[in-house]
């Protein structure tokens, strides 16, 4: 089967409410900031475990192809069987990893790494097994 990704509209609709939902995004609503929003028919694993979600950064080089500066990819068949508010939580996972930085007056965008294996805001809202996997 050939890998695909396609844009998601319905992601991005949900991730627009769930920054909206959530006060510690607020700050993406003033951002110059562009997310694309994909879903995968790729059933992706990284170190032996279901990947849900990532939040990649586009890199420069690849800036002329692609309007975004991060791109949030959801893994449809890995989330097979989430609830609407569990795509919810892993959008505001994938959202929480969105970080910019400035350097001469520059925004210096990066993927923010876990404050523990999920991000302390997640747990603390929704509970370490909010997948139920």
């Amino acid at each position: 089967m050939r890998h695909l990704y396609a844009m998601s509209e319905e992601y991005a609709d949900l991730a627009a409410e769930v920054i909206e939902e959530h006060q510690d995004l607020h700050w993406l609503l003033d951002a110059d900031i562009d997310i694309g929003y994909l879903k995968s028919n790729q059933a992706k694993k990284a170190k032996g475990r279901e990947v849900h979600g990532e939040c990649i950064l586009v890199k420069d080089l690849y800036q002329p192809f692609c309007p975004y500066d991060f791109l949030i990819v959801l893994y449809d068949q890995n989330i097979a069987g989430f609830t609407d508010e569990q795509i919810r939580i892993l959008l505001y996972h994938e959202l929480l990893h969105i970080d910019v930085s400035e350097k001469d007056g520059e925004p210096v965008y990066s993927v923010a790494p876990h404050d523990v294996e999920d991000f302390r805001a997640v747990i603390e809202q929704y509970g370490i097994d909010w997948s139920g996997r």
